[in-house]
Order: structure tokens, then sequence, then C-alpha cells
């Protein structure tokens, strides 16, 4: 974390910790956005997305794979509906930051990013992973 490298009173670390949590929420939101995309474009439908038709006609397949990506492409409009406000807000945390902390917020900036970037990455692997696995299952 943070404090690894700079000690802070608990009184200071609020704005970091605020800043960090609110950077890690928008991060987290995007790798949802990118795992709905790869759904799409590797055509892979999730669970979530799996809607129940009869599938005695060609016609009631095709409707169903539609009504399928329909569900998931609204699920990215939602999504990056709901990052509008973290990223609102970690706008403002910065603004506040940066005038708490003055130049030394740089390097507290470059650390906090230095980790999340590390743990949203292992997200992402784990994500692609995961869409490898319902690729090879949709594929029998």
């Amino acid at each position: 974390m943070v404090n690894a490298k700079f000690k802070f009173i608990v009184s200071q670390a609020r704005i970091i910790n605020l800043y960090r949590n609110t950077r890690s929420k928008l991060l987290k939101c995007n790798v949802n956005i990118y795992f709905n995309k790869q759904c799409i474009a590797r055509k892979v439908i999730q669970k979530y997305a799996n809607l129940k038709f009869t599938k005695n006609s060609p016609v009631a397949q095709v409707t169903a794979s539609k009504a399928q990506i329909l569900r998931v492409k609204n699920e990215i409009k939602f999504l990056f509906k709901r990052k509008d406000k973290p990223n609102h807000e970690l706008y403002t945390i910065h603004m506040k930051a940066v005038n708490e902390w003055g130049s030394l917020w740089p390097s507290i900036q470059d650390s906090i990013h230095e980790n999340l970037s590390q743990a949203i990455e292992k997200e992402y692997q784990s994500l692609d992973k995961k869409i490898r696995k319902l690729k090879g299952v949709s594929d029998l």
C-alpha cells in the first residue's frame, strides 16, 4: 500500500485512502466493461445474459441470440453510466489532495497507481482466463 513508502498519521491518510478507494472502484468498473466487450467480441454469453426461449425453430434461435447480445450491450451502457460518479468524485478528491499535499502529491499518487495497477492486472488476467473457459464450454 501507500504506507510502505510514506508514514502518515490517521488524519493525514484520510484523503489518500479516499483517493485510493475511489480509484479502485473506477478501475474495477473499467474491468467489468472490458469483460463484457470481450464477451461480445468473442461471441461468448455470460450466465446473467442467458435467456430461456423455446429454441424449436431457427427464428427462435436467432431471436434468443440477439436478445442475449442486447442484454450484454445494455450492461455495458449501464456500466459506463455507473462509472461517471466515481470519475467525478476522483477528480474532486484529486483537487483536494493537491491542495492539501502540494508537491508531495505526485509521488503519493504514483505509489497509489502502481499498487492498484498491479492488482487490476491480476483481475484482467483472471477475466481473460474466464473468457477462454467460457469459449471452450460454448464450443462443445
